[in-house]
């Protein structure tokens, strides 16, 4: 019984002030007198039920005392409209600006990929690898329950059927294996998805839609599923639609279409040239779901090994002596994997920008409190006089701080959706990526509410702790001109304006490095006039074409871009100028043979005059000209009808081509010494220095060591390179017809429905989405 008096008095005395003295004396004596007969009466059951009882009431009873104070906060607020505008537009610019780094950077990066079971178990290799290598590492079945392989970013060409005049459109998608929805664990929304039982090769070509896909494309029409498209110029069966939000795995490019690697090459040209089987063709990411019980380290060491394994036995492989890893696992089950070393350098990074700009608000909110706080010292005083304890004077300054916060989340959050609903409705140039999904759910929702109240608790305790500290006399006489301990040289009130003062020039310097970095990443310097360059973008094969009529193609284009009065100069190239290499994709390991000197190079392949059209000089030697172009094509077609002997029969039969390299890599090759006439090597084919070029900076200002080919060809078409941009300069009068005239009846040279895009446009003027 004395124990449990002693716990009915602790809660007695946890009630609020206010209740305690209104109440308080007599409920501890009733509670004192009615303890013993009810211990009597009922025993203990009967004094656990009084102690619930007075338990239960003690949170009602300050949820009563906050409701309270919540209505005298509202009531002072609009009494001081001003105060509060301003604090709920502080506050509302901070949580919401918050609030959408949240939902577009840090969700990004952590939340699981929608609709994906299995995303907790999901691992993928750093570097692409074969789908022989794949092939492998699926029977390891104690380290993977199941491994899929794709490409992301694969352009299609898609038409609708039924609409027999409309053009085709660039829509992104995945080629992926057959197996990849099982991996992920994903279920369809309508129809089934890919199935490694049901997809064979040689099966007819199938497609599994996106849920935009079949919203935006196929205005969510019951029907879809078994519904044709025409995805380059090639017929594919939709058999499935996937779930709402899920854009695939690596949604930070969503994929609208999943075609299988079942399909045929005509219908994905990245099929082509027997890529499945080439122990070289490094081209697929190997998506990874862990066994139970493995860990991403066990699974990595092990992968490590089955690697070094396959590499040893591959005679096409140079040697290679490093003993440094050559697997690395990333975690994939989210939208933007990243490797492990850098996830707490990212997170930081996201959780100090939004702690910097929640902490500017947050202090100018306490800023204004401490100064409303002084303003009111002589209300305070006289209701401290009349009895009204500290305790809640603090609380309903605590509760107009929280009131204050509250609104302004409201309205940040309308701005985080407002800026997330137009983010969305921006639609993206044609053939761009679309941008990744990431409109706000519960999880914003609770995120900026949680936000909200712990700032609206924390930035207000201080101001009100200051503002109810004070002698009750000399505030009644004095007021509010009462000399306040904020003025003091580490006042309270200085050290928030240096606090809010060091955050603004923090958050300005980031923003400073963020925009010259986006400013430099989008610019380069150039000797040409960008006002008079269009960059065009056209895909053959995508259309439909064979690469033989493909190269017939751009024979004819060539013979046009000659003949037309409004351009003075062209080339072709298989990449755009300037853009950002990685030395990770496509780079080849060449040797000097003079010197033995051994170099990784990044290739790139252009045609004639492509350095004349830029207006980059050539500091020794000479470009790539016609004929160049001409006899690696007809060096193309002999390497065909030699089947697949084609590259070590043309090494053997002393074939060289003519490379033009940058300084960069010369003077690495060469040194000082005369780069002309040089020979260089890998291990297919042999390459002779026809010319040196200045280094030409990408888009990010980084200059490598680079190859330069001068061989577009068919075997290039077969190979994928597919699209080719071509770079049209000194315009005088930029109209698609002048440039691509349209024959009445369909019947020009160019195909009218093949897509072109324009995918670099110095000038305003010039056309930004050319469709023919």
């Amino acid at each position: 019984m004395n124990f449990a008096w002693q716990i009915y008095r602790r809660l007695a005395e946890a009630f609020p002030h206010e209740f305690k003295l209104a109440f308080g004396e007599e409920m501890m004596q009733l509670g004192e007198d009615a303890m013993g007969e009810i211990a009597k009466r009922h025993g203990a059951g009967g004094l656990i039920r009084l102690i619930a009882d007075i338990a239960v009431r003690l949170p009602i009873e300050y949820l009563s005392e906050m409701r309270q104070d919540m209505r005298y906060a509202a009531r002072a607020l609009i009494k001081s409209p001003g105060f509060a505008l301003v604090g709920i537009i502080s506050m509302g610019l901070g949580i919401g600006l918050t609030t959408n780094v949240y939902g577009s950077g840090w969700a990004l990066l952590t939340r699981e990929t929608p609709a994906a079971a299995n995303a907790n178990r999901l691992v993928m290799p750093e570097k692409p690898v074969s789908y022989y290598y794949i092939e492998q590492y699926r029977g390891q079945t104690k380290l993977f329950a199941g491994v899929a392989a794709l490409q992301n970013g694969v352009p299609f060409n898609v038409g609708v059927e039924g609409q027999v005049d409309a053009k085709p459109e660039r829509v992104l998608g995945q080629l992926v294996s057959p197996d990849y929805f099982s991996v992920l664990g994903v279920e369809p929304q309508r129809g089934r998805l890919l199935s490694a039982e049901l997809d064979k090769p040689g099966d007819a070509p199938v497609v599994v839609i996106s849920d935009r896909f079949w919203h935006n494309n196929l205005n969510a029409s019951p029907d879809a599923v078994g519904q044709t498209l025409r995805l380059n110029g090639q017929n594919a069966t939709i058999v499935g639609i996937t779930p709402r939000n899920f854009a695939g795995a690596l949604a930070m490019n969503p994929a609208e279409l999943f075609v299988p690697t079942t399909a045929p090459a005509a219908l994905a040209p990245e099929l082509g040239n027997d890529v499945l089987h080439q122990r070289s063709a490094k081209e697929f990411l190997a998506m990874m779901c862990l066994a139970p019980g493995v860990t991403i380290d066990a699974a990595e060491a092990a992968l490590d090994g089955i690697t070094r394994r396959l590499d040893e036995e591959d005679p096409s492989a140079p040697a290679r002596t490093d003993k440094a890893k050559r697997v690395i696992l990333l975690p994939a089950g989210t939208r933007a994997p990243i490797p492990r070393n850098l996830r707490p350098v990212v997170g930081g990074f996201f959780v100090a920008l939004m702690g910097i700009v929640m902490t500017i608000a947050c202090m100018n909110l306490a800023t204004m409190l401490l100064a409303r706080g002084a303003n009111r010292r002589k209300e305070f005083a006289i209701r401290l006089s009349v009895g009204a304890s500290r305790f809640r004077l603090v609380r309903q300054m605590v509760s107009e701080g929280i009131l204050l916060s509250l609104l302004g989340g409201i309205a940040g959050f309308a701005l985080a959706y407002g800026l997330s609903v137009l983010n969305s409705q921006l639609r993206p140039p044609a053939g761009a990526p679309a941008a990744p999904d990431i409109a706000l759910d519960w999880h914003a929702a609770i995120f900026t509410f949680a936000i909200a109240v712990l700032c609206g608790i924390g930035f207000s305790l201080a101001p009100a702790l200051q503002a109810t500290n004070a002698d009750v006399a000399p505030a009644l006489k004095e007021g509010s001109v009462l000399g306040l301990s904020g003025y003091r040289r580490f006042g309270l009130r200085n050290l928030a304006m240096v606090a809010q003062l060091t955050g603004s020039l923090m958050l300005l310097l980031i923003t400073g490095f963020l925009v010259l970095g986006f400013s430099r990443a989008n610019s380069v310097e150039t000797k040409l006039n960008r006002k008079a360059m269009v960059l065009l973008s056209i895909d053959p094969v995508r259309d439909g074409y064979t690469p033989e009529k493909a190269q017939a193609l751009f024979e004819k284009l060539r013979e046009r871009l000659k003949a037309s009065a409004i351009v003075r100069s062209f080339a072709l190239a298989a990449q755009p100028p300037f853009s950002i290499k990685d030395a990770d994709d496509g780079s080849i390991q060449l040797t000097a043979q003079d010197s033995r000197i051994q170099k990784s190079m990044v290739t790139e392949t252009v045609g004639a005059g492509y350095f004349a059209a830029l207006n980059e000089s050539m500091l020794a030697g000479r470009e790539f000209e016609e004929t160049d172009q001409r006899s690696q094509n007809q060096r193309s077609q002999n390497q065909r009808s030699q089947d697949q002997r084609s590259e070590a029969d043309g090494a053997k039969a002393g074939v060289v081509l003519p490379v033009v390299l940058n300084e960069s890599a010369a003077r690495g090759f060469f040194g000082s010494g005369n780069a002309i006439g040089k020979r260089l090597r890998d291990d297919k084919q042999s390459y002779e220095v026809v010319g040196v070029v200045g280094d030409l900076k990408d888009g990010i200002g980084i200059s490598q060591s680079i190859l330069v080919s001068g061989s577009i060809s068919q075997r290039d078409l077969i190979h994928g390179i597919g699209t080719i941009y071509v770079s049209v300069c000194n315009i005088y009068d930029k109209t698609e017809r002048k440039l691509f005239p349209r024959s009445p009846d369909h019947s020009g040279n160019i195909n009218p429905f093949a897509l072109m895009f324009c995918v670099f446009a110095s000038n305003a003027s010039a056309p930004k989405d050319i469709r023919r």
